[in-house]
Order: C-alpha cells, then sequence, then structure tokens
C-alpha cells in the first residue's frame, strides 16, 4: 500500500505547534527549504542535497532538517492525522524507522517552550526573505504567521 504524503501544510502546522523542535531529543529543526535556498545562493557549501546525502551536505544541517513522524507508525495502524504527527530531526527519524513504543521508540517529550520563547522558527523567516518568486511554501508560511499573530 502506497503510503499517503503528509501535506505542506499540515507538515507546518505541525513544525510550528511543536516549537521547531524535535519531540524526541528536544534539538531545534530546521527548515530544509531555507537550506536549499542557501545552496542555490552558493553552491558547494554543502548546505542541501535533494537526497539528505551525508557526503554531499553539511552533516548537522542534515541531521537537523525537521520532518514529521507519526507517533504511531501508519504501517502498523496509526491513524495518519495531525494528533499522530510529531516533528523529529531527521536524526531521530531515521532511527525509528517502523517502531513502536514497544519495541524501543522513545516516548515524546514535552513541547519546548524554552525554545518557542525564543522565537527560533527553523529558519523559516530567512526562507521568506531569500526566496525571491512567492512559491507555496511562502504562501503557506505568511498564511501560519498571520493565523499565530
Amino acid at each position: 500500500m502506497k503510503r499517503k504524503s503528509i501535506s505542506k501544510r499540515i507538515q507546518l502546522e505541525v513544525w510550528v505547534r511543536d516549537n521547531w523542535t524535535c519531540r524526541y531529543c528536544n534539538n531545534p529543526v530546521i527548515f530544509s527549504p531555507t537550506l536549499k535556498l542557501l545552496d542555490k545562493i552558493s553552491p558547494t557549501h554543502g548546505y542541501y542535497h535533494t537526497h539528505g546525502d551525508e557526503k554531499k551536505m553539511i552533516k548537522k544541517f542534515c541531521d537537523l532538517c525537521a520532518t514529521v513522524d507519526h507517533k504511531h507508525p501508519h504501517s502498523r495502524g496509526g491513524a495518519h492525522n495531525i494528533d499522530n504527527f510529531a516533528t523529529a530531526c531527521m536524526n531521530c527519524n531515521m532511527k525509528m524507522n517502523n517502531k513502536t513504543n514497544e519495541e524501543g521508540k522513545p516516548k515524546l517529550k514535552e513541547k519546548n517552550d524554552k525554545i518557542g520563547q525564543t522565537g527560533w522558527d527553523g529558519m523559516s523567516s530567512l526562507y521568506l526573505k531569500l526566496q525571491r518568486k512567492p512559491d507555496s511554501w511562502t504562501k503557506l508560511l505568511k498564511e501560519i504567521e498571520k493565523q499565530n499573530e
């Protein structure tokens, strides 16, 4: 069965809800489209690689790319909705694969409100400054920004 993708809107809603912080390790996560733009502006510095290839990308950026994880794996009957989604850094998400909590998947940490107070936004505001032509991400980022004012 082919897995349904998580829409950009839902991904952003999850990342904003979770204060742009991995719910497994509490590290801040980075909005990968910003890294993609940085790489376009300044190629060969290793800001971004389409497939997150660690050999072609700064490891810390690769590890901290924002992803959305199913708290209870979709392949194991978990719902495909926002209540079953959590922000995960790429590093944590890759370690968990399809594990359940009973198989060693860590329990979610409380939302990191301290980082929320710092204004960390995963570098999504930088995306809005760097992206010259409005695209689907800029539209969604501005909409979500207005909702949270």
